[in-house]
């Protein structure tokens, strides 16, 4: 029998796997040999209690239906039986005493002979063990397993744990920490493939740029809402004030130029300032409600045709407008070239 099964505790072996018509485990429970999802079937990985899924089968998975006994790792298509990766190798697995908290397990690793950057391997490889474990330190969202190098091959193991009813938002909470972590190593290291003309769309804008940039200027507990607007705060995240007090910041980005000549995007922009000072958010890690202090416009292009002073007009409280901050893209490249290390 395998190790990982007998690790497990009785109530989860002798318990029998409920599943919704989303998903379906093939076989029997100790030997599952497949798995059908939305329909789809996958054959279990031999000996290594793994199925491969692509993310486009997962909606509507919900992460009570997975068995803790068996890992998915997640690629972006099987076609030929020939598995596509457009991000580095994770897996999620799901915790054994809990429905909704899963393990993310990742794998980060190249061989120096076939990398092509713009920098060394080793320095690049290294640069991202260390963001790791600033991170760990500060945030303790993520935790650094094993880092090895034999000369040859390099291998970065690091893994978190996530909490949501759906397997697609633990999905995208994992690929957001990948694309962070590689965003940040490019700030740091002034590599030329992340400039912001290369950000291919908001998406990209925030995640690879401004969320790392934003850790490299010493805010804290950074968080995005993966495109779910939350009353106009696409990224939120704390400073600890000079009275050793929490200071709340919410960031509303836009891809692109603003113009003060497109009404609807002024008055859009205007709404979702307002909401954003206006609604309380949940912060996760001090578990309660809370309200931000300062709102940041924060777009890839330029302001353009008075926006910034048709969106201030706009605002009525004389507070608010005091606790605006506007962001253009050069400023963003600045700000990039101050906090580099």
């Amino acid at each position: 029998m395998p190790e990982r099964y007998t690790q497990l505790p009785q109530f989860i072996k002798n318990f029998s796997w409920e599943v919704s018509m989303m998903l379906e485990y093939i076989g029997e429970e100790k030997d599952y040999s497949s798995i059908v999802i939305n329909g789809i079937e996958f054959d279990v990985e031999d000996d290594e209690y793994k199925f491969v899924i692509p993310r486009s089968v997962v909606s509507g998975v919900r992460i009570d239906e997975l068995h803790p006994l068996y890992r998915m790792e997640i690629c972006e298509k099987i076609q030929d039986e020939i598995i596509f990766l457009d991000t580095i190798p994770y897996t999620i697995t799901r915790e054994v005493e809990s429905r909704n908290t899963v393990v993310v397990e990742f794998e980060d690793s190249g061989r120096r002979k076939i990398w092509d950057g713009p920098i060394g391997f080793k320095l690049y490889m290294e640069t991202k063990r260390d963001i790791i474990s600033e991170r760990q330190k500060e945030v303790s969202d993520i935790a650094l397993d094993s880092y090895e190098d034999d000369g040859d091959y390099i291998f970065l193991r690091y893994s978190m744990k996530l909490e949501s009813e759906l397997l697609e938002t633990v999905i995208q909470q994992a690929e957001q920490v990948i694309k962070e972590i590689e965003g940040a190593a490019d700030i740091t290291l002034n590599s030329p493939f992340k400039e912001i003309t290369q950000a291919r769309n908001e998406a990209d804008f925030t995640v690879s740029l401004l969320i790392p940039l934003i850790r490299r200027m010493g805010f804290s507990n950074v968080r995005y809402n993966h495109g779910k607007k939350e009353y106009g705060k696409d990224i939120v995240f704390t400073r600890r004030t000079e009275f050793d007090e929490y200071e709340y910041w919410g960031v509303q980005v836009k891809f692109g130029d603003v113009s003060g000549g497109v009404r609807s995007d002024i008055d859009e922009l205007i709404g979702q300032a307002n909401d954003a000072f206006r609604m309380p958010f949940y912060d996760v890690y001090t578990r309660s409600k809370q309200r931000i202090s300062k709102f940041v416009i924060a777009i890839s292009g330029r302001y353009k045709e008075n926006a910034i002073e048709k969106i201030v007009e706009g605002i009525e409280s004389h507070a608010l407008r005091n606790n605006l901050v506007f962001i253009d893209g050069e400023k963003i490249k600045s700000l990039i070239e101050r906090y580099r290390r």
